[in-house]
């Protein structure tokens, strides 16, 4: 027998637009779970904090960090971004990254990625924190990103 929560999801996904996907990356201080493989294949998942710029995730990682090594051999990642309270979004992002080891402006992003996540008036410290040599500034080009919403309605 199928119960009447059956009957009323199958076959419904509130799938949301490119648009509304973008925008949900860009909501309050949701974390993202970074995915990178190595030469061989191997998987690693990795939390980060980012910004949406240019319609790319930018994010930063350290260049000897095992995400940061995956990057440089194997240019490609995903990422998956949740809201995972009740009734529960999501959108996942794959493509591939483009790295700048040498950034210019690494103290900038650095400092404009900790402004999202930080509390008031600490982004400037954070920032300074987080842009030393060994950092790499990294995009994240969006070639496919899928979002649901919604999922425990």
């Amino acid at each position: 027998m199928v119960s009447a929560m059956s009957r009323r999801h199958a076959g419904h996904v509130a799938r949301m637009t490119r648009d509304e996907a973008m925008h949900f990356l860009t909501e309050g201080t949701h974390t993202g779970k970074l995915a990178t493989a190595s030469p061989s294949a191997a998987p690693h998942v990795a939390p980060i904090w980012f910004v949406l710029a240019d319609r790319d995730v930018v994010f930063m990682t350290g260049r000897d960090t095992i995400k940061g090594r995956h990057l440089r051999a194997n240019p490609r990642a995903a990422l998956a971004v949740d809201v995972s309270e009740y009734p529960y979004h999501f959108v996942v992002v794959h493509g591939s990254v483009v790295i700048d080891e040498h950034a210019a402006d690494l103290l900038s992003w650095s400092t404009r990625i900790a402004a999202r996540y930080v509390p008031p008036g600490e982004a400037d410290e954070y920032g300074r924190r987080n842009a030393v040599p060994s950092e790499m500034l990294c995009r994240l080009r969006v070639e496919r990103i899928t979002g649901e919403r919604d999922l425990a309605l």
